[in-house]
């Protein structure tokens, strides 16, 4: 079955932002694009889900304490 561009672009505009985010990894991999970009475009995700609400910031303490938790 093959899709149109508007098919898959509707189909991509209805996954979470983090599955958008994997999408569009995936489709920059595929075009040669290198990893520090991509590392620049996961910065710019994650600074939108703070700016939106959708994750909460978290302090170096608590981040360092939960990860010493972790480790037992």
């Amino acid at each position: 079955m093959v899709l149109s561009l508007q098919q898959i672009t509707d189909a991509a505009l209805h996954l979470s932002e983090r599955e958008r985010l994997g999408v569009t990894a995936a489709l920059w991999k595929s075009l040669g694009g290198n990893e520090e970009s991509l590392a620049d475009l996961a910065a710019l995700a994650r600074a939108h889900e703070l700016d939106t609400g959708a994750v909460s910031a978290k302090s170096h303490e608590e981040v360092f304490r939960n990860a010493r938790a972790a480790l037992g």
